[in-house]
């Protein structure tokens, strides 16, 4: 598998703000939710998802359980430092064989 480059990199904070923005919305205008944030991403944004990771096999639930298993961590940091964490985590997990879920 091809390592995933600073574009690549660039491309998936891109996604991850555009996604997060897209969930924001969403919630705004529908009040309560059936769903959260990895549900909605790995459902609208699986194909980008596929694209940037250079990962054309990976299934919604793989990618919902990499969004949730990241977001886990997400009070430890800073709301303005989010997307980078979660760009630098997805990639990095991208790059390796992968975490635990991805198996």
């Amino acid at each position: 598998m091809a390592q995933l480059d600073i574009d690549a990199l660039r491309n998936m904070r891109v996604l991850l703000k555009e996604s997060d923005f897209a969930f924001s919305i969403m919630v705004e205008s529908s009040g309560s939710l059936n769903t959260d944030y990895a549900d909605y991403a790995s459902n609208h944004f699986i194909y980008d998802f596929r694209h940037v990771m250079q990962k054309p096999d990976l299934s919604r639930a793989q990618l919902a359980a990499m969004l949730r298993h990241i977001q886990k961590e997400r009070e430890c940091v800073h709301k303005d430092q989010w997307t980078d964490f979660m760009a630098n985590v997805l990639t990095r997990s991208a790059n390796d064989a992968g975490p635990e879920v991805m198996q």
